[in-house]
Order: C-alpha cells, then sequence, then structure tokens
C-alpha cells in the first residue's frame, strides 16, 4: 500500500528544492611542489585538506591542471637563425576565444623603486623567463605606482620584451624613510586596484612583482605627533591580499639582493630597512621571494616550474560562499618532502542573479572596455581596417563578432587605446543586433590597441584586443589604406573576419593621390611571401576628390580551410611594387 504522507512529503521537498536557487560549486586552486619547485602529480582529495575560516570543506573531485612548456633549445635556436624563415599568415583577428590552455601571467614593475641604472638585472630576468615561455601563454605588462598598462595580455613576447627594454628606474638617489613609505603605499594602491580587474578572469593569474625595495608599516612622526602624509599602516597590504585572493593571483615579488640597508634604521618613526615591505607583502599574498641575483636570465626559472601544473578542488557548497567576503584559506598536504603553495586570501564573489536581465557581479561592457582583464565567458571576434579621413586624421573601422553567430547580444563597444594608456577613441553601437557590428572612429597616425567589449542578453561578458597599425602606406605618389575583406550582399560590400562556405571573397582598399600609370592586383598564397594560388585584378574607381578604391572578387570556393594571405600589389611605373596584406581564415561549416 502506498504511504501517502511519504509521497505528499517527497512531493514537497521535491517542489522546495525546485524553487531554491542552485549552488554554484566553489572552486580552490593552489600548487603543489617539490622543494625545487617542480610540481608533484599524483595527489589525490585524500592527501589534502582545505579549511576556509578555520573550517574543513568537503572536496568534491580534484584534479591536476598542466600546462605544457616547450621552451626552445640551443640547437633549435641555431637551427632557425641559419635556416630561411618562412613566415605564415598573421592572426587574422583578435579574439579572446582561446582554443588552447596556457598560463597568464602579469609583469608588474615597480619604476619608483629601482634607481636609474640598476635596471639590467631586471631585464635580463624578465628576459629569461619570456624566451621560455610557451606559445600560447598570455603576458600583461603594467608599470607602478599608477597602474599603466604597457602591454594587454598578449602571446606577441616580442612586444612584452620591447616595453621592459625601456623600463627605466624613477627613484631619487636621496629618498628618505617617509618618502619610501609614501612610494610604497602608492604602489600597493595601484597593486589592489589592477587585482580588482582581473577578479572576472578564469583560471589563475601569476604575478611577478619587481621591487627595489618597500617601507614596512611605519609612522612618519613620532608616536608624540599626529599621523603625516606618509603614514603607512597594515591597510594596503591587506587590501592586496584580499584583492589577489579575489583575482586568483599567485604573488612572487622579486627584488635585487644587494639592496642596502641606511645606517640607523631603528628610527622613532620605525624601520627604513627596504627589505621590510617585501617581506609582509609576500607574507600576506602567499607569495614567494625571488633575488635577482647573479643567476641572470635564470633568476625566475622557480615561476616557470612552479606555474606549470595547478591542482583544482571543487568544495561542496556552502550557501555563505556567495557573499562576496574574503575569507581565510589553509590548505595542508598529507604527504611527505612537498611544498603547498596558496593565498591565504579567498573569495568566491557574489551569487549569480535569479534574474538574466540584471546580472549583479558582472561587469557591464563600458567597465571590460576600460579593464585591461581578460573576459572570456562571451567568445569574440575583433579587427580593425584603416582608411583615409577628414582634417589628417585617419578612419579606423572597428569590426566585432562573437564566435557563436547565433548569441543575441545587449551590448557591444571599443576604445581605440594608445601608446600611453590613454583612450584616444571609442565607439558604442546603438543597435547592438545590427549586422555587422562595426563602428568608426577617428584618430591621428599611429599605432593603437583596438578593445572591443559585449555582452549578451542573458548578461555574459567579453572583450578582445588586437594591435592596430593606423598608419597609410606609402607607394610613390599615393598613400594606401589597409586591405579589408568582405562579401557582397544586396550590391553592397560587407565586411568578413571569417570565410566558409562563400564561394568568392571581395577585397577592397582605399588611397589618395595620382598616378599615371597603375595597376593593382589581387593574390592570393599560404605564407607571405610564398607562391600565389590566386591572382584577379581590382578595378579601380573615383570616390571623391583625389580619393580612389580599388576593389575586386577572389575565388575561395576551392581553397582548403586555413589560413592565407591575401597580398594586393601595387605598381607604378618607375616605382618598386608596394604590398598591402591581410590574412583570410576559412573554416570548415557544418
Amino acid at each position: 500500500m502506498i504511504d501517502v504522507m511519504k509521497v505528499r512529503f517527497l512531493l514537497f521537498v521535491t517542489a522546495l528544492a525546485t524553487q531554491l536557487p542552485p549552488l554554484d560549486v566553489p572552486r580552490v586552486d593552489f600548487g603543489v611542489t617539490s622543494v625545487d619547485g617542480t610540481p608533484v602529480s599524483g595527489i589525490t582529495a585524500a592527501d589534502v585538506t582545505i579549511k576556509i575560516d578555520g573550517k574543513t570543506r568537503a572536496i568534491r573531485s580534484l584534479r591536476l591542471v598542466s600546462v605544457s612548456e616547450i621552451p626552445e633549445s640551443d640547437t633549435t635556436r641555431e637551427t632557425r637563425e641559419t635556416t630561411r624563415i618562412v613566415l605564415p599568415p598573421p592572426k587574422p583577428f583578435g579574439t579572446n576565444a582561446l582554443t588552447s590552455e596556457g598560463r597568464s601571467l602579469v609583469l608588474a614593475i615597480d619604476e619608483d623603486s629601482f634607481r636609474t641604472g640598476r635596471e639590467q638585472p631586471l631585464r635580463d630576468a624578465a628576459e629569461g623567463l619570456l624566451a621560455r615561455l610557451s606559445p600560447r601563454d598570455r603576458v600583461l605588462l603594467v608599470a607602478l605606482p599608477f597602474g599603466t598598462v604597457k602591454v594587454p595580455f598578449t602571446t606577441d613576447h616580442a612586444r612584452v620584451r620591447r616595453a621592459i627594454a625601456l623600463t627605466t628606474g624613477q627613484r631619487s638617489q636621496t629618498e628618505t624613510g617617509s618618502e619610501m613609505a609614501c612610494r610604497t603605499r602608492r604602489g600597493l594602491e595601484a597593486t589592489a586596484a589592477f587585482l580588482d580587474l582581473l577578479k572576472f578572469a578564469e583560471g589563475p593569474t601569476s604575478v611577478v612583482f619587481f621591487t627595489g625595495g618597500m617601507a614596512g608599516p611605519r609612522r612618519d612622526a613620532s608616536a608624540a605627533l599626529a599621523p603625516g602624509m606618509c603614514e603607512l599602516t597594515v591597510d594596503p597590504f591587506t587590501r592586496v591580499a584580499r584583492a589577489a585572493g579575489a583575482a586568483r593571483a599567485n604573488f612572487y615579488v622579486v627584488h635585487p639582493d644587494d639592496m642596502a640597508v641606511p645606517v640607523g634604521t631603528d628610527s622613532i618613526a620605525g624601520s627604513d630597512n627596504p627589505y621590510e615591505g617585501i617581506e609582509h607583502l609576500a607574507g600576506v599574498t602567499g607569495g614567494r621571494r625571488l633575488p635577482l641575483s647573479a643567476a641572470g636570465p635564470t633568476a625566475l626559472s622557480r615561476v616557470l616550474r612552479e606555474t606549470s601544473a595547478y591542482y583544482v578542488a571543487d568544495l561542496e557548497p556552502d550557501r555563505n560562499d556567495r557573499d562576496g567576503r574574503s575569507r581565510s584559506l589553509n590548505i595542508r598536504a598529507a604527504r611527505p618532502d612537498v611544498i603547498v603553495v596558496f593565498r591565504p586570501q579567498i573569495a568566491f564573489g557574489t551569487a549569480p542573479p535569479a534574474a538574466a536581465t540584471a546580472p549583479e557581479g558582472r561587469p557591464t561592457a563600458r567597465q571590460m572596455l576600460l579593464s585591461s582583464a581578460p573576459f572570456p565567458d562571451l567568445r569574440l571576434r575583433a579587427d580593425a581596417f584603416t582608411s583615409l579621413g577628414p582634417g589628417g586624421k585617419l578612419k579606423v573601422v572597428a569590426l566585432a563578432e562573437p564566435v557563436d553567430a547565433a548569441t543575441p547580444l545587449g551590448a557591444i563597444g571599443a576604445v581605440l587605446i594608445d601608446g600611453t594608456g590613454r583612450v584616444a577613441a571609442q565607439w558604442t553601437a546603438a543597435d547592438p543586433t545590427e549586422i555587422p557590428r562595426s563602428g568608426a572612429m577617428l584618430v591621428d597616425p599611429g599605432v593603437y590597441r583596438l578593445r572591443v567589449a559585449a555582452t549578451d542578453t542573458s548578461g555574459r561578458g567579453g572583450a578582445a584586443d588586437v594591435d592596430v597599425d593606423a598608419r597609410l602606406t606609402p607607394a610613390g605618389p599615393l598613400q594606401i589604406s589597409s586591405l579589408m575583406l568582405g562579401i557582397s550582399r544586396g550590391g553592397a560590400f560587407v565586411p568578413r573576419l571569417q570565410f566558409g562556405r562563400e564561394p568568392v571573397a571581395l577585397a577592397t582598399l582605399e588611397f589618395s593621390g595620382q598616378a599615371a600609370r597603375l595597376a593593382i592586383g589581387l593574390e592570393i598564397a599560404r605564407t607571405m611571401d610564398g607562391p600565389a594560388l590566386v591572382s584577379t585584378p581590382l578595378a579601380v574607381e573615383r570616390i571623391g576628390d583625389d580619393h580612389w578604391a580599388a576593389t575586386g572578387a577572389a575565388p575561395i570556393g576551392g581553397l582548403p580551410p586555413g589560413d592565407y594571405v591575401v597580398r594586393a600589389v601595387v605598381s607604378i611605373e618607375g616605382q618598386p611594387p608596394v604590398r598591402v596584406t591581410r590574412t583570410l581564415r576559412k573554416v570548415i561549416v557544418p
């Protein structure tokens, strides 16, 4: 006989469960290494104890995440340098849709802490680190104490290397203890603000913090007097620790090993020892101190080893996890001769909203535009095309699209950021559903970073970056725009970032100036200097006073999927040919 009361109770519990919001599984990442920093495999959930605010948490699952590291050997480098290099096509567009996992590293340089002429050990160590990174590893370079992003997250390690080569120390030769405290506080505040922008990122980030010395907590006046403007409390250090926990940022505090300690450091205001702040920062973040020693390029080898793999533990959820509060974290491994690397603070963020129309805790498109952090939830593609503009300006047309063409967008915009980190121009789509999603911005000639950010109608956000050379290409008396690829729709040119089943691709460029005898042809090749697989002429027409456009169609239906170099070859009588290129990506469409 059926127990009616039991059935009613089960139905009540089931109905109640369906009304309760689902609990997100909290996730904790940490490292387990040997004494030399080499990751240790074979750790199981039974080996690990995780405590949050002193309470032991049950572990649902534990997995090891490996990041393959394939540094170039000396033999390979010599072979590459003595062999003719075949240049593949450059990337066809910027995207945050990463197809393989790599590390995310932030190189933070406190320029005000290094004296001029003492930067070489820093450069050598950074060079050694960059030379051994995987091509999939992304690096961001930020300068302190003002938090200026010199290079956003990129896999172009050569670009980071060039920027570091220009780094110069700004520290005063006669810095006092109070001035060191003021400098330290500015640097900590900028670091915490920068880490706040990383809290939306997927996966852990390793922060390599270069400093020439930091003050520890101290007064800048005797205890009998009121604090002055350079008072340094523990609060800025604590804020960095909390921000690092929320951003899943692992710290390496890198410093010279020959910093001079002033004589008579025990003043009534506090110690002037430049090591004290370094020890304090490493302590509150759970970070590791690494000296810039005579090891030179190998000074940061431990960073490479420790960050090559880490563990991720999924915990049994608790309804108090998602209150956004920073909590203490402690992790122990019941294995001899291993070191557990973890951050002493953790925050799981706020709970996901019940309604998708107002996603609290998720960044808006504008917030993502003004940030330098990666936002991978909404996968995007983005690129830009440069053409002639009025009054000596150039027109940069930003083009963006979701990787999933069926994704409905709620907002989309773009900014162009110059070399100083300043926003030079911006665009916001009035109708994010309009296709193509493109907008024009006027800027002075130069090199910029285009950042596109968008949210979909459910609140997911994404941002993609791409470098833009907003300069015209000279060809004798002509000034040529960049090459734009697209298709014909209703007799109009529609730009495209990626191609599939299209039988032809349209190519167009603009130029100004006059040439007596001019010919422009279009070629498609596998490599930058490879033989042409397809050749076709471009037709030239006047579109304004001293303003022309060249357009043509190239058959691509018979090309197999892959990346191709599209070359517009401009030939003027008496002048060497000039090429303007663009990468065409063709994919398999199911």
